[in-house]
């Protein structure tokens, strides 16, 4: 194995009305497979992989980052690989949060059909797994990207796949990222429909292994926050 790829779920438990992740991915060419262990989270709760303001049961992010995460190594020996994000929807907000908030645990986030747009009002779901107004705030994803800009100056470690039937929101994602001068790859060859889906995630992937061979050499592990 070359690398660990989360996809990161959109719908709770095992729904499926979006897709699954797992699914798609078995059908993506070899060369887009190979050396790549896959592996799809799944929560109890709405996963905008958030960690409530005070229920000790709905920590979602902590869950991803001290449990999930080192599971998935253990299942390789403990091995250091890359470990990248993958995602659209919730998955994106989600994807691109965990770069911007542990940047020293995950390598890439490519992300597809991205909600990015600053002035829209949050979804009733996020505010009930936040669980207040101050534990949201932590994780606005506009504000995430401006707050660690810095770090993710360092070399390019986004994909924003677009345009399926969000594209206000891709335009807007990429000129933030533009503005603040993060580097990152946008393309635009991707389909409409909103789901899970072979034909956003091959590009997604291509994009993904990309921008991995560029990255700085560096072991990542289960600790590694940058904040």
């Amino acid at each position: 194995m070359r690398r660990i790829v989360l996809a990161l779920p959109v719908e709770k438990d095992e729904g499926r009305k979006y897709g699954h992740s797992l699914d798609e991915v078995r059908r993506l060419p070899a060369s887009l497979r190979n050396g790549t262990l896959f592996a799809a989270p799944a929560f109890s709760e709405s996963p905008w992989l958030v960690n409530h303001a005070w229920r000790a049961d709905c920590r979602q992010e902590g869950h991803l980052v001290r449990l999930v995460v080192p599971a998935v190594l253990s299942f390789l020996g403990g091995a250091r690989l890359p470990l990248h994000l993958l995602g659209f929807s919730k998955g994106r907000f989600a994807a691109l949060n965990l770069l911007a908030r542990y940047p020293g645990l995950f390598a890439v986030a490519s992300v597809w059909d991205a909600s990015l747009l600053s002035d829209r009002p949050p979804h009733p779901q996020l505010v009930d797994v936040a669980g207040s107004a101050a534990r949201l705030g932590e994780y606005d994803v506009c504000q995430n990207l401006r707050r660690y800009a810095p770090v993710l100056r360092g070399s390019c470690r986004i994909a924003l796949g677009g345009v399926g039937t969000l594209e206000a929101d891709w335009t807007a994602g990429r000129q933030l990222l533009e503005d603040l001068g993060i580097p990152h790859r946008a393309y635009r060859d991707a389909p409409a429909e909103h789901r899970w889906s072979v034909a956003w995630l091959a590009p997604a992937m291509r994009h993904l292994l990309k921008l991995q061979v560029r990255l700085p050499a560096g072991p990542r592990g289960p600790t590694g926050r940058g904040r």
